[in-house]
């Protein structure tokens, strides 16, 4: 049953963007513009909750709310508070004390605002909600079911088997005002393409926008369409069935998408009330967690959290364990909605997958075998001295076999420093590429790093210190790279072009910035932004003097769609660039700045800047790309004139 609202507001704007908002999530919305008349709907209907104004004319909010505590049939009808007027402590304090959980203060947050009516109304028995988007895509998804769903504003999304594949955009000016904002088409574009009344297609088919830019452009909109939907908890409609998909398809991974709103949404997620429900019950695995958790990409953070499911703890002391509560708390959620994960009142084991699996979280296997992974720090070094024989390699002479016990801590510190010269990272841990395992690794790390623990570094003279420092840093930076994946994949990459790497101040900086740019690289074309620019952060901390390192961290932070709306961000991606070009005229920093200024609207100076980057690097694909939609745009441009001219 459909709950109804009763809105208590005398400022009709704000009265009818409220009325029209929860409409959109399926509620029943009723308008009071003065006291007298909101208690006269509450007699005369079925009111489930009270949205109130306390200034009011006629009678105000606050006489209102007391009278109906004071009527034996009304004293428990839900009343949330809005105000712009009583604000402060002591006013909510009061409110309270009337039995009003909620108290908003004008301006208050969409967000704030649905909380406050979302919990409220599941509080009230015998009341349930419309289904809401998350609801509608886990049912779509499990079911592998066809048809066509539709957004609150209007905008349609088709499926084919439980994905997302296509959206409409026929009539609609959503899309074309989503290209204008990205700075991919002019107002000029947008008007003629509603005009129209085409499909997508258009867009490329007038030159506005190559095929594979109009395909990236529409899967960007479709992600974050529904990305904002599912953080807004709108309501939709589906028809199954029913399937009018438009050119070009978009396909998207449902479990990826559905991640990244509960990692984009997690600040404003309710942890308490799902700990409250959940968090004495204890987590495992189900067998579609081995299904699922490939179709995503996760972040280090949830996996090591993952890590401490191990049937022995509950949802509660797993959060607490983790280091931000909301996040955590979100991430479970999004498992518990994918049937990832399943809550038992009594310590149970994981389901076994059904099927056989070499890799998880796209990682081997293998590597995730351990509960918890070691962490790198002092703190963690064990004092512990192996009583294998060992070749000293000192300053006192000594060139004999001799036990741990016959050589001091110095001494064995420039013995590790001998013993990892001209190593690459697989050889100082004794370990080979064919032989290689995560578990092999972090045990020769352990045993590698132990010995060096605070106590023994005070034994250490200035000198030796420095090389110590040194040492553990190389340990450090070979175990980083060896157990990331794409880390190293790129140092393979590099090993097969020179074996010789080792050990030598600036040398291993420069080796870790070349892993470290060349992930970023990976991520960027994986549109893996978050990643993407920490990795190059990390190149251009280790090579501030690169100029292709600064260009790329510049177009980075740049495409990254969480720094879209911050104008530090912004302008720290154009000061990196023109660094960069003050570093070295390279072409690629040329033609990342022709594209920010084809954003801006600037394509006369933006066609000068992919020259520039053309007459380096005659084969540079940003800037063909750009000097193409320019010409495009002005093609299309002229076709137009010559209508307008002779029509």
């Amino acid at each position: 049953m459909t709950s109804r609202i009763l809105l208590a507001e005398d400022n009709e704007p704000l009265a009818q963007m409220l009325q029209t908002f929860l409409a959109a999530q399926g509620l029943d919305v009723l308008v009071a513009k003065s006291g007298v008349e909101a208690l006269r709907l509450i007699a005369s209907g079925n009111v489930d909750l009270l949205l109130l104004d306390l200034k009011l004319p006629e009678l105000s909010g606050v006489e209102v709310l007391q009278k109906l505590r004071k009527s034996p049939q009304w004293a428990k009808l839900p009343v949330i508070v809005m105000t712009g007027v009583y604000k402060g402590e002591k006013y909510a304090e009061g409110a309270r004390k009337l039995g009003v959980k909620h108290y908003l203060e004008k301006p208050f947050s969409r967000q704030a605002f649905l909380h406050a009516v979302q919990s409220t109304l599941a509080e009230i028995p015998g009341k349930t909600e419309a289904p809401k988007l998350l609801d509608h895509l886990i049912d779509i998804y499990d079911k592998g079911k066809s048809g066509l769903l539709t957004l609150p504003q209007g905008i349609q999304v088709s499926f084919f088997n439980g994905e997302p594949f296509s959206f409409l955009s026929k009539g609609k000016r959503d899309f074309a005002a989503f290209l204008v904002s990205a700075g991919k088409i002019g107002r000029e574009d947008l008007k003629l393409f509603v005009d129209s009344n085409e499909e997508r297609l258009f867009f490329t088919q007038a030159g506005l926008l190559t095929y594979e830019d109009l395909v990236d452009e529409s899967r960007r909109f479709l992600s974050g369409t529904l990305t904002a939907s599912l953080m807004e908890e709108a309501v939709t409609t589906f028809s199954e069935g029913t399937c009018n998909a438009e050119l070009p398809l978009v396909p998207l991974s449902l479990p990826r998408l559905i991640y990244q709103a509960a990692k984009e949404g997690a600040g404003r997620f309710d942890a308490d009330r799902f700990l409250a429900k959940f968090g004495s019950r204890y987590p495992a695995r189900t067998r579609l967690f081995f299904r699922r958790t490939n179709l995503t990409t996760m972040r280090k953070a949830d996996i090591e959290l993952l890590e401490l499911v191990d049937s022995r703890r509950s949802l509660n002391d797993i959060i607490a364990a983790g280091e931000a509560r909301n996040e955590s708390a979100s991430f479970f959620s999004f498992l518990f909605s994918l049937g990832m994960i399943a809550f038992h009142e009594t310590p149970s084991p994981d389901e076994e997958p059904d099927f056989p699996q070499k890799n998880l979280f796209n990682r081997p296997f293998e590597e995730l075998k351990t509960a918890e992974e070691f962490k790198v720090g002092f703190d963690d070094l064990v004092e512990e001295v192996s009583n294998s024989v060992e070749l000293v390699v000192g300053t006192e002479g000594m060139a004999a076999p001799l036990s741990s016990d016959e050589i001091n801590f110095e001494q064995a510190v420039q013995r590790d420093y001998a013993a990892i010269q001209d190593k690459n990272y697989y050889g100082i841990f004794g370990l080979t590429r064919n032989n290689f395992s995560f578990n092999a690794l972090k045990e020769a790390y352990f045993a590698k790093t132990r010995q060096y623990s605070p106590e023994k570094f005070m034994e250490l003279s200035g000198t030796t210190m420095n090389i110590a420092q040194d040492i553990l840093s190389h340990y450090a930076n070979a175990y980083n790279t060896l157990s990331n994946v794409v880390a190293k994949e790129r140092y393979d990459e590099m090993l097969n072009a020179d074996t010789t790497m080792g050990l030598d101040g600036k040398q291993d900086d420069k080796l870790q910035a070349r892993i470290q740019f060349q992930s970023g690289n990976v991520f960027l074309e994986m549109e893996e932004f978050e990643n993407a620019e920490k990795a190059l952060q990390e190149a251009y901390t280790l090579e501030p003097d690169n100029a292709l390192h600064c260009a790329i961290l510049a177009w980075a932070i740049y495409r990254n769609p969480a720094n879209r709306s911050s104008r530090a961000s912004q302008e720290k991606a154009k000061m990196l660039l023109a660094k960069s070009l003050q570093i070295e005229k390279c072409a690629e920093a040329f033609a990342l700045r022709g594209w920010m200024l084809i954003d801006e609207g600037r394509e006369g100076l933006a066609e000068g800047e992919f020259q520039k980057a053309l007459k380096i690097n005659p084969k540079d694909k940003n800037a063909r790309d750009g000097l193409r939609q320019i010409a495009g745009k002005r093609e299309t441009e002229k076709k137009g004139l010559f209508r307008r001219i002779f029509r």
